[in-house]
């Protein structure tokens, strides 16, 4: 395929322009056949990602380590709602271009099974190099850890990919420690396995019905608040985090440079 680069730099600078702290492109060839079995036919025709981030307020983040958080759910809403709008404003700018477009939602379950989505937005944004798919089966940025929400539109632009990040977990069991009903198994990410390999979704699904019913909220979010990356602001350097940080100055990606 020939890449448009122009095309590339238009995208990315328009979803900054609409408030995503994070934008990057997916090469989904290699996972088509992943795609296929997971999320249907519908899906797998798409050979890019557009990978869109929102970072959430810190602080919020942090006062999940004390139990369910009214502020949290209403950022949470907020954020996904401007993903969503992001997205669609993405896709149709594509669209008016003359691609084909699958603006997918931030977040929106199957009918038929709650604990999956229509297409997995961390597998996408892992491939457009925002991060890696952490133990705690959320995508981990070097900047802010798990704060954040994704969004994703698939397309058929020439938009040139931007490559993965290797998995900087390591040794860290912060997330499995921090889990309460232990539904985080502490095994990092294989595309060829199973999620129940390292996540039983069944247990954190019943334990969020537990939360609700002592507090009328039902969420967590002990995996997002305990992760070491990201604890310390962007601009500070990050060995104070983790040993397998990258060294002062290394290029993650071409849409991180101006963070």
């Amino acid at each position: 395929m020939e890449y448009d680069h122009a095309l590339k730099k238009d995208v990315l600078s328009l979803a900054r322009r609409l408030g995503a702290d994070l934008a990057g492109i997916g090469e989904m060839g290699g996972v088509r056949e992943y795609i296929r079995q997971n999320y249907g036919g519908a899906l797998e025709g798409y050979p890019g990602a557009v990978s869109l981030a929102v970072f959430f307020p810190p602080e919020i983040i942090n006062l999940l380590t004390e139990g369910p958080q009214q502020i949290y759910s209403h950022y949470y809403e907020v954020l996904n709602r401007l993903l969503d709008t992001i997205a669609l404003s993405v896709a149709n700018h594509l669209y008016k271009k003359g691609y084909r477009v699958f603006p997918v939602p931030a977040s929106q379950q199957l009918i038929h099974d709650r604990y999956k989505g229509i297409f997995s937005h961390k597998l996408a944004a892992s491939l457009a190099g925002l991060g890696w798919i952490g133990k705690s089966c959320c995508l981990i940025n070097e900047k802010v850890g798990p704060r954040l929400r994704l969004a994703t539109i698939l397309t058929d632009a020439p938009l040139a990919p931007d490559g993965g990040i290797a998995n900087r977990c390591g040794t860290c069991r912060a997330c499995v420690d921090a889990c309460p009903p232990g539904a985080i198994l502490g095994k990092s990410f294989k595309l060829e396995e199973d999620i129940g390999f390292r996540f039983q979704a069944e247990r954190c699904d019943n334990y969020f019905t537990e939360v609700k019913e002592r507090h009328g909220l039902g969420h967590c979010g002990k995996c997002l608040a305990v992760c070491p990356w990201g604890k310390v602001p962007p601009k500070r350097e990050y060995q104070e985090i983790s040993r397998d940080a990258p060294e002062k100055g290394e290029k993650i990606a071409d849409f991180a440079q101006d963070f």
